[in-house]
């Protein structure tokens, strides 16, 4: 999956959040409706900073998966 992402621009990045949507959604089937709006945008934010930081070219260290 990393790979189909590797030059990532916004329409990778929108697939990207499109594939993750039913997970986001279904975790949030707890939180009160009121929230779930507000929550389901900053988990799509956060992972859109996450994508942006993230070097595709550089296999992750051990540690990395430690932390």
């Amino acid at each position: 999956m990393v790979s189909r992402y590797q030059k990532l621009n916004q329409d990778d990045i929108i697939k990207l959040i499109n594939d993750f949507n039913p997970g986001i959604k279904k975790n949030l089937q707890n939180t009160p409706y009121q929230e779930q709006e507000d929550l389901e945008q900053e988990i799509k934010l956060k992972n859109i900073e996450k994508l942006d930081a993230v070097d595709f070219n550089e296999p992750p260290s051990f540690w990395s998966f430690i932390s």
